[in-house]
């Protein structure tokens, strides 16, 4: 179902305006059997057809980007950081086998 919320000058609402149809979301074009995630940092849709790709990349960026944010709060400047060029892909990678070890 899609609905939406509103707020008119005599109150709010919850308008019912189709079902199995596109939508447009913060500038992003929704569609039937898209997933969107949603937690404390933001909301994301990932296009049903890309679902078994971001699956499976999903674990990696989530190491890069926690591997990221430790080298920001230990004051590596964040330019080449994010998104990540190829010298921090190297140092990254090197830090990532000897995690492995």
């Amino acid at each position: 179902m899609v609905s939406g919320r509103c707020r008119t000058a005599v109150g709010r609402g919850l308008t019912f305006v189709g079902w199995q149809e596109p939508i447009g979301c913060g500038g992003v074009a929704v569609f039937p059997d898209d997933i969107v995630v949603v937690d404390a940092d933001g909301a994301v849709v990932i296009p049903a057809a890309m679902l078994e790709h971001v699956l499976e990349a999903a674990p990696e960026q989530e190491a890069l980007e926690g591997w990221i944010m430790r080298e920001v709060e230990n004051g590596t400047p964040l330019p080449g950081l994010y998104p990540a060029n190829a010298e921090t892909r190297a140092r990254y990678e090197a830090w990532r086998k000897q995690q492995q070890r």
